[in-house]
């Protein structure tokens, strides 16, 4: 081919035949026959790819998200091993697919046991043995040196959840790496704003107990976990893809195999079996599994409202006044709840409650200003009672006398009658229930409700109700430091009638 190109060329460049053949040490007639000589195209084989006729069912299992690997698994399977060799199936989706651009990324080395990365991946709705369909989660966690990966799946991401898929992990490998690379996962990382990142306590603890480090990526930059992202992509389209499952059971059967599989099997990048690598170079480098077991007590994070209490399972537990607005950790020990500031100090500490709704309180918990004596209780009520008029006033004053230790859901009920009929019509209808004797909120309610209060008032009546107060003892009658009255004692009006 190369003589013949040097003829050609000199040939074009004016030489003569005779001449081109003492320059290329050859008979002319050689010359000759290669200067006659028209270029051909090559002939090529137009025999169709093995694969040729599974064109449609391999676009099909493309669009899916399938791998090329698992595509020709899918297919050989089908056809007893008689298509040609997984390159024949590269080269034939090269020609009719193309190549997706390439992504450029920096190639992260590590030591043996140094770094292991951590994600989640969905795995889609599992059937149960009931028939009901579970959202499903596969944790994976991947050595980086060796490639060794662990799978599990779960059902939520809870920190509860995440910590015993580590610790479940760590028993596989029989030791603890001692970094753990992670993205933003909310069981591990609260806020990640770069320089400024919040972890997860509960997780923090875990990594305390088990020596190793949280090593949180930047955010939105999966990349810097590439090793188990390529594991999450590759359970889901040569694992899930293709496969179907009878329930659970079936599913983490058929998972256990593929992983046994998968850890054998020569990695694509480092060209190694990941399980003998582990085995070699990596596992006796691992930390050791602590000694001692680690005891999570689950915290969950409450806002204090402004009313100085968080809500925790359907009832609410004081918190000192300074905590408004902040966030606090509740967590339960035995029967007790702990609320815990961010440093981890105990700011309060209540018996939980059975009865759902219930304000549990603490009265130190309130500013000083909100805290009132039982004196100065009594005197606010009766202030209030005062404004709707005498009458209002002389019925608070009965009413303490003959209920010392329920007054304040009377008056309280007799102020929510305020707001429905106005000062005016609560003051005649307190004036009546008076002259009946009725020191009773009920009463009030229901002269207000019939439109009594207006009714003219038999004198008799008035005069016998008079002779039966002044005949009538008075009962326990609070003492002047107990009732907060500065300007009267009651022992005063004890036995006092009814103007």
């Amino acid at each position: 081919m190369y003589e013949q190109i040097t003829i050609k060329t000199l040939k074009t460049q004016g030489k003569k035949v005779g001449e081109i053949a003492r320059i290329m040490n050859c008979h002319r007639n050689t010359v000759l026959n290669v200067l006659k000589k028209e270029p051909k195209e090559r002939e090529k084989r137009d025999r169709p790819s093995s694969f040729a006729i599974y064109q449609e069912q391999i676009e099909e299992m493309l669009d899916k998200g399938l791998t090329r690997l698992r595509v020709w698994q899918i297919l050989n399977e089908e056809t007893q091993n008689q298509l040609p060799t997984y390159s024949g199936i590269l080269k034939y989706l090269q020609d009719h697919h193309g190549r997706k651009t390439p992504i450029s990324y920096v190639v992260q080395t590590t030591t043996p046991a140094e770094e292991a990365e951590v994600d989640f991946g969905y795995a889609g709705l599992i059937p149960t043995k009931t028939g009901i369909y579970l959202k499903t989660w596969i944790f994976v966690i991947t050595l980086s040196y060796s490639r060794k990966s662990y799978y599990e799946p779960v059902h939520d991401q809870s920190v509860q959840t995440f910590i015993a898929c580590h610790q479940h992990a760590f028993s596989s490998f029989s030791g603890v790496p001692k970094t753990i690379k992670l993205d933003n996962l909310k069981a591990a990382i609260i806020t990640n704003r770069r320089y400024d990142i919040e972890f997860n306590k509960d997780f923090l603890s875990f990594s305390s107990h088990y020596k190793f480090i949280i090593k949180p990526c930047t955010p939105r930059e999966p990349n810097q976990k590439g090793k188990v992202e390529s594991q999450v992509k590759f359970f889901k389209r040569n694992f899930l893809a293709g496969r179907t499952f009878s329930d659970e059971i079936d599913f983490r059967q058929q998972l256990n195999t593929w992983v046994h599989q998968i850890n054998r099997r020569t990695h694509g990048t480092t060209k190694k079996i990941p399980h003998e690598v582990f085995l070699n170079e990596e596992q006796p480098k691992l930390q050791p599994l602590p000694i001692t077991p680690f005891n999570l007590i689950p915290t969950i994070r409450r806002k204090v409202k402004l009313n100085c209490h968080i809500q925790w399972e359907e009832n609410y537990y004081s918190v000192p006044a300074k905590y408004v607005g902040e966030f606090v950790d509740v967590r339960m020990r035995g029967n007790l709840i702990e609320i815990v500031d961010w440093d981890g100090n105990i700011v309060a500490t209540h018996k939980q409650s059975q009865i759902k709704g219930e304000y549990i309180t603490n009265p130190t918990h309130f500013p000083e200003h909100k805290i009132y004596s039982e004196a100065s209780h009594q005197r606010k009520y009766e202030e209030k009672m005062e404004e709707i008029g005498p009458n209002s006033h002389e019925f608070f004053k009965h009413l303490i006398v003959r209920d010392p230790t329920g007054w304040r859901r009377v008056v309280g009920k007799i102020l929510g009658l305020v707001q429905l009929y106005g000062k005016e019509k609560v003051e005649k209808a307190v004036k009546r229930a008076l002259v009946f004797n009725a020191i009773k909120w009920k009463a009030v309610r229901n002269i207000c409700e019939q439109n009594l209060q207006d009714l003219e008032i038999e004198p008799q009546l008035v005069r016998g109700q008079e002779e039966h107060e002044q005949l009538t003892p008075q009962k326990n009658p609070p003492s002047h430091e107990a009732t907060g009255d500065l300007d009267r004692d009651l022992d005063d009006y004890r036995g006092r009638t009814i103007n």
